[in-house]
């Protein structure tokens, strides 16, 4: 890291030019480096599932953003843009379904009950850690094709316990539909 004195070119500079950093500290000295090496950083568990749960969210805002219809359910005239409020919505949406899928009661009875084969178990067990599933998540989680997720998903609106997101293509999920035991 270099201290900068006095130069009148990168006076005021801060951010990233190139691949220099520029920073300015408090006492307004100005700084330049190279960025951080992160190769070798492992990021966590929890972190992996945040930037996948806002990687879902940017591709939702995306639909909303392609879907002149969802795009209107979104025009208020707040300051924030379209974008943002899609990403938020999304974002809350999944709070909402986190606490549905907690509510959840997966007994032997409920089973039979609704004719569940053990892949549409295995992903309502993992749908109430995580509030909600995607095609490819369910097809993951139990090492299915595409069409046998979608089959099995399908299968389960059908029998009202899961609900789709509305989402078509990238971003879609499903829902718990609600609290039965």
């Amino acid at each position: 890291m270099a201290k900068i004195k006095d130069n009148y070119v990168t006076n005021g500079i801060s951010g990233k030019i190139g691949n220099l950093v520029f920073k300015n500290n408090k006492f307004r000295n100005q700084y330049v480096s190279l960025p951080p090496d992160l190769s070798n950083v492992i990021p966590t568990k929890s972190q992996n599932k945040l930037r996948n749960n806002f990687a879902k969210a940017v591709a939702y805002a995306k639909s909303v953003l392609k879907d002149p219809v969802k795009a209107e359910k979104y025009q208020r005239g707040d300051s924030k843009s379209l974008y943002v409020r899609a990403i938020k919505d999304y974002l809350n949406q999944h709070k909402v379904a986190v606490k549905k899928a907690e509510l959840l009661m997966i007994s032997n009875d409920y089973i039979l009950k609704h004719g569940l084969n053990d892949r549409q178990v295995k992903a309502l067990q993992h749908m109430k850690k995580k509030g909600r599933i995607s095609n490819s998540d369910y097809q993951r989680l139990n090492h299915v094709s595409k069409p046998t997720a979608t089959r099995d998903l399908r299968d389960l609106v059908k029998k009202a316990i899961l609900k789709p997101s509305g989402i078509r293509g990238a971003g879609a999920f499903y829902e718990i539909m609600g609290s039965e035991s």
